[in-house]
């Protein structure tokens, strides 16, 4: 019963993350073929894309070809910092893979990945097949296309942020955990903003701030008689937890795995470290205090697929 609830488990955690992979590069021009199916809904996080993808290349080889293609045409409207960030919140192993990204964009010629190069990582061969440069035209490129016009860093994440949200207000802290920016950077950014007159401010203290999507629509091109932006998703977060699910998969199935409740006490910790990201994201997963022992590794099978179902429902 644990080992066909845990092959469960490692097919539908690996057919998430390869799904979602796909659908988040086919909104930045990537040569994806997603016939039939439409451009996400919510914001691309290219950190956390790249992060997952070369994680998830151990299932679909050819997203390493998409990394590396992005090395060559997006590299410089990536985050170091937050890659650097984003990544730090993947397991090990995600970790590792993630920066071969590194050594290609440094190859590609964006020199700000230099000293991010681990002379250890073997970079495999890719073929970085694709366009020129990327395509930021679809609604949940937005983020990118921030970047794009207002320059890589903590303000044009902020603003993401704040526009994907849809007028909520937020604190600093919201928004530094939501994009792995420090509360210094963040309220530096917010703080110069509000002067240029690009966000609004709250009069209480601790302040908070919200941009409003009718005043960018037109700058930004939002469609519709009520535009408002894509929203923002915490994929980092779940992107995480995906890689997470993952790595307890390829535990279970290496030939010196641990015993069975080794792994479930693994499983268990697992939903665990993850449970306010769903909570934030509005993932309805089960509590993992109801699952004793090996009934760990059914809890763990039914977050996946409510993840999973999220995961669809989002994209």
């Amino acid at each position: 019963m644990f080992e066909t609830r845990s092959a469960e488990i490692a097919d539908l955690a690996a057919a998430t993350a390869v799904g979602a992979c796909w659908a988040q590069w086919a909104a930045l021009g990537a040569p994806v073929a997603s016939p039939g199916r439409p451009l996400p809904a919510s914001l691309v996080d290219i950190e956390a894309l790249l992060v997952l993808s070369a994680r998830a290349a151990g299932t679909e080889r050819r997203l390493l070809d998409l990394v590396a293609w992005w090395a060559r045409v997006g590299s410089v409207l990536t985050s170091v910092q937050r890659f650097r960030s984003v990544a730090d919140a993947f397991p090990p192993t995600a970790r590792e893979s993630a920066f071969v990204f590194a050594a290609l964009a440094e190859a590609a010629g964006d020199r700000r990945w230099s000293r991010h190069v681990d002379p250890g990582v073997v970079v495999p061969t890719v073929r970085a097949k694709g366009g020129d440069e990327p395509s930021l035209v679809a609604e949940s490129a937005l983020w990118l296309r921030l970047r794009a016009g207002l320059g890589v860093g903590a303000k044009a994440d902020a603003i993401a942020y704040l526009l994907g949200t849809r007028g909520a207000w937020a604190s600093v802290r919201d928004i530094a955990r939501a994009t792995a920016y420090s509360t210094v950077a963040i309220r530096t950014a917010t703080s110069e903003m509000v002067l240029a007159g690009f966000i609004r401010e709250t009069g209480d203290r601790p302040a908070r701030y919200a941009a409003l999507s009718e005043s960018w629509a037109g700058l930004l091109g939002l469609a519709g008689d009520a535009p408002v932006a894509p929203r923002w998703r915490g994929w980092s977060e779940i992107f995480a937890f995906l890689a997470g699910v993952g790595d307890w998969a390829d535990a279970v199935a290496a030939p010196d795995a641990p015993g069975p409740h080794v792994l479930a006490s693994r499983a268990r910790d697992l939903m665990e470290r993850h449970a306010i990201a769903f909570v934030l994201d509005g993932v309805d997963v089960p509590d993992p205090a109801g699952f004793r022992g090996l009934e760990a590794a059914t809890g763990l099978a039914d977050t996946m697929r409510a993840v999973a179902a999220w995961v669809e429902e989002q994209l």
